[in-house]
């Protein structure tokens, strides 16, 4: 691996560092295929248990086509609604949180290849043909 700095005091390109562990990626991987069938089993559960509330209370005559207040109502106050749906929901945040740390890890690599050419930011901005709002000066 080449020194960060070379004999004149600049920066030199260097090796692109190793990353991540696999055994992370890996993990995280796995993570979010548990993640998505944990959100697949919780939603079945949720559906079945919703659509069992939504025949009781259909032969009360509480559907929300005629009583929406009450079905509303009714839907808040059952307990098992609640628990299977907080389930769902954690497991969408499961799901989208693996799911970003592994997007994150992805973005993070492509920007570390050292294979591909890199265009100092200054350039880029002056191609543009945009003048640079953000500098003072």
């Amino acid at each position: 691996m080449a020194s960060p700095n070379g004999p004149d005091g600049r920066r030199t390109a260097t090796c692109a560092p190793t990353g991540v562990p696999p055994m992370y990626v890996r993990y995280l991987r796995e993570r979010l295929l548990e993640a998505e069938a944990g959100l697949t089993a919780m939603t079945e559960r949720y559906e079945r248990t919703k659509a069992g509330f939504d025949r009781c209370y259909a032969r009360r005559g509480i559907t929300p086509d005629s009583d929406i207040v009450g079905y509303i109502n009714a839907k808040a106050m059952n307990p098992q609604l609640k628990f299977w749906y907080a389930k769902v929901e954690h497991f969408q945040r499961e799901l989208a949180a693996y799911g970003a740390a592994l997007t994150g890890l992805a973005a993070a690599d492509r920007l570390l290849a050292t294979d591909s050419p890199r265009v100092p930011a200054d350039r880029q901005r002056a191609r543009t043909g945009r003048p640079n709002m953000s500098r003072v000066g």
